[in-house]
């Protein structure tokens, strides 16, 4: 599916929910395989769940027992599962300036409790492109969802001489696995710290925790090609942004125009934090029957 709106034109997948492609001003900025999906990345552009990212030992404590996840990167469990959200293929409808995708996940699903209706929702607007994450479950469970889009704003090269601004004091710091270790750790004097917009420079997969209140929409990020003057900013009602920049992408990965190349694309994943089920300190990935999960993110270029 296409959609396009002055300067703006996005292309969707339903395999995944997937971000295909956004061009600005003809330049398209979003990186990744194009439809050739499992033979490169399968996360880029993709809706990752029931939780993105790592979960430690693929289990976590829920009502007094434990649950025991399908573990991909094992002892753990990634952007859920070998089966996971990113691997779907999602039912595709039209709505007014988008498109709505809907995924039923059955109980029991990559170990998870509870059937799951979850749906991703992408608009295109006079300045960007938004995006509502929404679920709601039949028994107990976690959810947390982020789109993967790996970003960069030439449309190629390396994203390492991008200037990135992420409006985050803290950080969450993490074991030789890449889980969190529990504490939350200040950016001031760190390689961390991109308080003020400065070259990015060096390979990072980290989280950082977002200024303002959990559920309302703030700004997490702006983004900077300096030869070509774009920006990109990101807002989001979720806590956290990890940030990546594709260390594993290499020749051997198939990309729209060829190989993908190390450092290609920045993913910046709005979501909760990693491993939350894990860590009762930090906020809450949990789900009840009668609540909806919801989650709002926006791209705006200028």
């Amino acid at each position: 599916m296409r959609l396009a709106q002055g300067r703006l034109a996005a292309q969707f997948a339903a395999e995944g929910a997937r971000l295909v492609a956004l061009t600005v001003d003809g330049v398209d900025v979003v990186m990744g395989a194009g439809r050739n999906f499992a033979a490169a990345d399968i996360t880029a552009g993709a809706i990752c769940g029931r939780i993105a990212g790592r979960i430690a030992g693929a289990r976590f404590p829920l009502d007094g027992r434990e649950v025991r996840l399908v573990a991909n990167t094992p002892p753990d469990q990634l952007h859920g599962g070998p089966e996971g959200f990113c691997h779907r293929s999602w039912d595709a409808e039209a709505v007014d300036d988008g498109v709505c995708f809907r995924l039923a996940s059955h109980d029991g699903d990559q170990g998870y409790p509870g059937a799951v209706q979850a749906s991703a929702t992408y608009r295109l607007t006079a300045d960007g492109l938004t995006l509502d994450l929404e679920a709601v479950t039949t028994a107990p469970t976690v959810i947390n969802l982020t789109n993967h889009g790996y970003w960069n704003l030439a449309g190629g090269g390396s994203v390492l001489d991008h200037e990135l601004l992420i409006e985050a004091d803290d950080m969450l710091p993490l074991t030789a696995a890449k889980i969190p270790t529990g504490a939350v750790a200040p950016v001031q004097d760190t390689r961390f710290d991109f308080r003020t917009s400065r070259r990015i420079a060096e390979a990072y997969d980290t989280g950082f925790v977002l200024r303002g209140k959990r559920g309302a929409l703030k700004r997490a990020c702006r983004l900077r090609d300096p030869a070509s003057g774009r920006a990109m900013e990101i807002w989001c009602s979720e806590a956290l942004l990890q940030i990546y920049t594709a260390d594993h992408w290499g020749p051997s990965m198939p990309g729209k125009t060829g190989p993908l190349q190390i450092h290609q694309g920045l993913a910046l994943e709005a979501q909760n934090y990693p491993d939350a089920p894990n860590h009762p300190d930090f906020p809450s990935a949990r789900l009840d029957p009668g609540q909806r999960y919801h989650q709002h993110i926006a791209w705006r270029f200028c």
